[in-house]
C-alpha cells in the first residue's frame, strides 16, 4: 500500500477582485497569483468586497474562497481614492482566520494594506505586497493627462492623491517581506526607498488559450484596432490623441485606413470618435472577430501605470503592434523587433502605414513577439 501524500503547505491570497483568466487586467493579475500559489500550496482566497451580496466567481477558482464584506462604517479613514478602510466586521473576520500559519501570504494591491493589518500578528511578518502599479506614480501620470486635457480640478485631485499615496508607500511598504510590481521601472524606484527589503518586478502574464487559433492576416487589409476600457482616462486620452494628432497624417499616407476602437466608452467619447470617423464597438463579448479583421493593433497610450495587457493580447492574436514608449513600459521589448515604438504623431502614423503596406515586416514582428510572449509573458502554472 502506497504511503499517503505529504500534507501541502498553506497559502493565502488577499484580494479585492475575483481572479479570472479572461477578466479585466486586475482580475487577470489576480489569476496569475492564484495559479502560482495553488501550484505549490493549498490556496485560500480571501475576497474583500464592499458589496453586501454574496458574489459569484466568474470561473472555477484554484482554491477555497472566503468572502469578507466591508460595508459598515470604517474604523478609521485614510481618505484616499480606492483605499479599503476596514470596518469592525471585516477586522473581526480577518483577525479570526486560524489554523497553521500560511507559508505565503500575498496581498493584492497596496490599498488593501489596512485590511492586511487585521490579520494575525505572526502572519503579517511574512506577508508579501503586490502593488501591481506604483500608485503614486500612476496618479501623477493621471494628473499629467488631466492637465493635457485642461481638466484642472481632476488634475489637482490626482496630485493630492499621488502625494498621499507616496507618503504611505514610504512608511508602509518597508514592512513587507517582499514587494512586487509589474514594471521593472517601478521596481527600480521602490528599491531606492529607505528600509525596503526584497522588491521584485513580477510582470503580467497571459493564460495560453488552447482553443485560440489566430486568424490569418487579412490580405491587403487597412484596419487598425484599439482595445481597452475606454472610460479609463489613459485609454480615452490615447484615442483622442491618436484621432487628433496621428490620424490626419495617417490618412494622408493611407487614405482608406479604417480605425476600430473596442471597449466601453462614455457617450461623449463615442460622439468624438464618430466625428473622427473611428468605428466604435461597444463591450464586445468576443474579441476574436475584431482581431481577425485587423491588420495591426495600436496602443497610443501616454499615461497610467503597470504593464499593458493590450500589448500581450495583440501578440497572442498574432497581430503586429504600434505603441508609444509608455505602452511598452515594463516589457523586455526591442522596437523594430517585437513591435514598433513611436511617441511623436508623424512617427506613429508612419509606423502604422508601414505595417499596412509591408506584410513581411508585419510577419517578422509577429514571429519575434510570439517567441517573447511564450518565453516571458505566458502563465504556465497549472491551476489545481
Amino acid at each position: 500500500m502506497s504511503a499517503p501524500a505529504p500534507a501541502r503547505s498553506r497559502a493565502l491570497l488577499l484580494t479585492h477582485v475575483f481572479p479570472d483568466p479572461r477578466g479585466v487586467g486586475l482580475a487577470r493579475r489576480g489569476w496569475r497569483w492564484a495559479c502560482e500559489l495553488a501550484a505549490q500550496h493549498d490556496l485560500e482566497i480571501v475576497l474583500i468586497t464592499r458589496n453586501a451580496d454574496q458574489p459569484v466567481a466568474p470561473s472555477p477558482l484554484p482554491g477555497t474562497l472566503h468572502v469578507v464584506h466591508c460595508t459598515g462604517a470604517p474604523l478609521a479613514s485614510r481618505r484616499l481614492a480606492d483605499w479599503f478602510d476596514p470596518d469592525a466586521a471585516a477586522a473581526q473576520a480577518l483577525g479570526a482566520l486560524d489554523g497553521r500559519r500560511p507559508a505565503r501570504i500575498v496581498v493584492f494591491r497596496f490599498y488593501l494594506h489596512d485590511m492586511a493589518a487585521q490579520l494575525p500578528a505572526d502572519w503579517r511578518a511574512i506577508a508579501e505586497m503586490d502593488c501591481d502599479d506604483l500608485e503614486s506614480a500612476t496618479r501623477w501620470s493621471l494628473a499629467a493627462l488631466a492637465l493635457r486635457r485642461g481638466r484642472w480640478s481632476a488634475a489637482r485631485a490626482c496630485m493630492a492623491q499621488a502625494r498621499g499615496y507616496a507618503k504611505l508607500e514610504r512608511s508602509l511598504l518597508p514592512a513587507y517581506a517582499t514587494v512586487h510590481v509589474s514594471a521593472f521601472e517601478d521596481a527600480a524606484r521602490l528599491r531606492r526607498l529607505p528600509g525596503m527589503k526584497a522588491v521584485h518586478a513580477s510582470p503580467n502574464k497571459l493564460v495560453p488559450e488552447p482553443d485560440l487559433v489566430p486568424a490569418p492576416m487579412p490580405f491587403g487589409g487597412r484596419t487598425l484596432l484599439f482595445v481597452g476600457a475606454l472610460f479609463y482616462p489613459p485609454n480615452e486620452d490615447a484615442l483622442l490623441w491618436f484621432a487628433s494628432a496621428v490620424l490626419p497624417a495617417l490618412r494622408r499616407l493611407v487614405p482608406d485606413v479604417r480605425i476600430v476602437a473596442a471597449g466601453r466608452a462614455e457617450e461623449a467619447l463615442v460622439q468624438q470618435l464618430a466625428r473622427h470617423g473611428i468605428v466604435y464597438v461597444h463591450s464586445p463579448a468576443d474579441l476574436r472577430p475584431l482581431y481577425a479583421e485587423a491588420t495591426a493593433v495600436i496602443a497610443p497610450v501616454r499615461g497610467g501605470g503597470g504593464t499593458k495587457l493590450k500589448v500581450l493580447e495583440a501578440w497572442q492574436h498574432e497581430r503586429p503592434l504600434v505603441a508609444t514608449s509608455h505602452a511598452a513600459r515594463g516589457l523586455a521589448v526591442e522596437s523594430g523587433r517585437h513591435l514598433l515604438v513611436a511617441d511623436r504623431p508623424l512617427d506613429f502614423a508612419r509606423h502604422c502605414a508601414a505595417l499596412l503596406a509591408d506584410p513581411v515586416l508585419a510577419a517578422a514582428l509577429v514571429r519575434d513577439a510570439a517567441v517573447l510572449l511564450k518565453a516571458r509573458y505566458s502563465l504556465d502554472v497549472p491551476a489545481r
